[in-house]
């Protein structure tokens, strides 16, 4: 993994007014958008942070009760934000007092509280409405938790104050199997470490012409869950950095399982080695890596040969190479794409 970058996961939000219609920001440039609803709307959520930070941020523990949430807006221009939001983390220990009267060791419970922080990036442009959250340790390397937290917290003071509410819906790439696997390796430099393929039993579904294998191996693999009358098959293949040059459709056995697999509904999970597991059907939720340097530098005030800073450069980037992408909202339930 490269640790001189850091991974955000990308999200849309647009406002609507609560529990009426949807005011939804358009995905055009700046300089198209006429909805002056949407203008309105993004003005009053840039006015939660005018005070730099945003009051009253919480969240609930285990036990119910609310925990405030520190956080603070580290740099703000030209609509673009760089936010910070701590979690709140408990963790028990158990500490060696000494010993008691027969020479037994003794210990003592106490809490360690700790304050790991993420990152946020916010471009809340007329009509951009892009927000950026890192994928860090604070929240479990799991964005969506931070995004869910967000979510209540801005409807909360977003209701109160001005009528209004947000949605927030990771931004998801709508690629074939084989091309993500491309980028992965070659766009990304990660590698594949496990696939995973599981089939039903043949005997046991409606058969239909999709269903003629070639391939020799698969046959037996398909043969073997019949004369077992199982249920189920599963398969799984495992790779190292110097093998996984073998998961691509130039290996002819793998590329008819997939095809298989999207033919028929059947399962296929490719796990990277920094990616979490990829499945047939999905749609890739997005991220976007950033050089470690830039939020401790001047990527908010220095501007570039062509007049944008370097933060703005960035989302402009995601602009242009997310415009065929789709929201979280989009994904229909059930995709069968032909991975051939």
């Amino acid at each position: 993994m490269d640790h001189s970058k850091t991974l955000f996961a990308i999200y849309k939000y647009d406002f609507h007014k609560a529990a009426e219609q949807m005011l939804e920001a358009e995905d055009e440039p700046p300089r198209y958008v006429a909805d002056k609803n949407v203008k309105i709307a993004q003005r009053c959520f840039a006015s939660l942070f005018d005070q730099g930070t945003i009051n009253n941020l919480v969240k609930s523990n285990k036990k119910g009760e609310t925990i405030p949430l520190a956080n603070d807006v580290l740099a703000k221009s030209n609509g673009i934000m760089i936010w910070r939001v701590n979690n709140s983390l408990i963790r028990e220990l158990w500490l060696r007092e000494g010993k008691d009267q027969n020479g037994i060791d003794t210990y003592n419970e106490e809490e360690l509280i700790s304050m790991p922080y993420c990152h946020v990036l916010i471009d809340n442009r007329p009509g951009v409405c892009l927000m950026a959250i890192e994928k860090s340790t604070a929240w479990n390397n799991k964005p969506d938790i931070l995004r869910n937290k967000l979510l209540e917290n801005f409807n909360r003071i977003l209701v109160a104050k001005f009528g209004i509410e947000m949605r927030i819906e990771a931004r998801m790439n709508p690629v074939d199997v084989w091309n993500f696997v491309h980028d992965r390796i070659y766009v990304h430099h990660d590698y594949v470490r496990k696939v995973s393929f599981s089939f039903q039993n043949p005997k046991r579904i409606n058969k239909t012409g999709d269903m003629d294998v070639k391939s020799e191996r698969l046959k037996a693999m398909l043969d073997i869950a019949e004369i077992s009358n199982a249920l189920k098959s599963h398969f799984t293949m495992e790779y190292d950095q110097s093998t996984t040059h073998m998961v691509s459709q130039k290996n002819r056995d793998l590329a008819e399982m997939v095809h298989l697999c999207s033919r028929n509904g059947y399962d296929i999970s490719i796990t990277f080695n920094e990616y979490q597991t990829y499945r047939i059907n999905d749609y890739v939720k997005t991220y976007y890596p950033m050089p470690a340097n830039v939020l401790l530098g001047s990527a908010m005030t220095e501007l570039r040969l062509d007049g944008r800073t370097e933060l703005q450069a960035w989302f402009d980037t995601i602009i242009e190479e997310t415009k065929n992408y789709i929201n979280e909202s989009e994904i229909p339930r059930r995709r069968n794409k032909h991975c051939s």
